[in-house]
């Protein structure tokens, strides 16, 4: 006969701890890393690779075209149709979208299906390197991430120390030609452009991508005219504007072709190559 070598308060007590040890077993498993990763944005793409978790991706969103090895990655479909079917088969752990440009119903949907879904809404510089921090967090590479975002926000500081105080120039960005096209001042490259020291003629508009003629151009004089756009046509829009002699970017020669990779996402680049772009800038000046 096996007698009973537990007293009350005894087994009480054992309970407890495997309640216990239950509890912390579980925890411990939800907060395990993520280890299968897509993006649905290409600059969070680009910021899984700043943050070290590059070989975490296992699917990105159409035109992750940076670094290289993002382009060999299965592709999850565009902005306004994602591939439910291809995220389910490569069973993500992990969903990183952008709030303001993803589908909200996508994105519910991808929830209602069990995904974990992050959303990232920067608005400003130093939200580039404050989510490439996050992304570190959620991936156990903060080792690697908060090197990056910090040198990142040294970048920064240094930038807007050296162009501080200086006299503003005025600069002319487009984006698009026909309709022409620019971006008022909450747009990422205008803040980042102004932290040059310089300002966006078109900066109170209230659409963050207005439309925009030629004569409001020439009435607002830029000092600088910067070409977004596809490479084949930046030359093309460069020679347009050579036909207004009379506006100062034009009569001084301050007309610059910008590469869009570097300057229209959200991520490190962007303030990588803005001491370049604030040369340019200084030019002018």
């Amino acid at each position: 006969m096996i007698q009973n070598v537990f007293s009350t308060t005894d087994k009480k007590t054992w309970l407890l701890s495997l309640l216990l040890s239950g509890l912390l077993w579980s925890n411990w498993v939800n907060a395990a890393p993520y280890e299968r990763i897509v993006t649905l944005s290409p600059h969070l793409t680009e910021m899984v690779f700043s943050a070290g978790a590059g070989s975490k991706l296992v699917g990105v969103i159409a035109y992750s075209n940076y670094p290289t090895s993002a382009k060999t990655l299965p592709i999850v479909g565009t902005y306004n149709a994602l591939n439910l079917e291809k995220i389910i088969q490569l069973k993500p752990d992990l969903i990183l979208a952008w709030q303001s440009s993803n589908q909200p119903k996508a994105l519910e949907r991808l929830q209602q299906l069990g995904f974990k879904v992050e959303l990232f809404e920067p608005r400003k510089l130093s939200d580039i390197p404050r989510d490439i921090k996050r992304i570190g967090t959620l991936l156990n590479t903060s080792h690697i991430a908060d090197i990056t975002a910090n040198q990142l926000t040294t970048t920064l500081k240094t930038i807007k120390r050296q162009y501080q105080g200086l006299t503003k120039v005025r600069f002319f960005y487009q984006i698009w030609d026909d309709p022409m096209m620019t971006v008022n001042g909450q747009v990422f490259i205008s803040q980042a452009i102004e932290t040059c020291g310089a300002e966006n003629i078109f900066a109170q508009q209230k659409i963050l991508a207005p439309e925009v003629d030629t004569e409001t151009v020439l009435k607002r004089n830029p000092s600088v005219i910067l070409l977004g756009g596809e490479n084949a046509v930046q030359k093309i829009w460069r020679q347009n504007w050579l036909k207004w002699p009379q506006i100062d970017a034009v009569k001084h020669k301050q007309i610059y072709l910008i590469n869009t990779n570097h300057f229209q996402r959200p991520t490190a680049r962007l303030i990588q190559h803005l001491p370049e772009l604030c040369q340019r800038i200084q030019k002018a000046r």
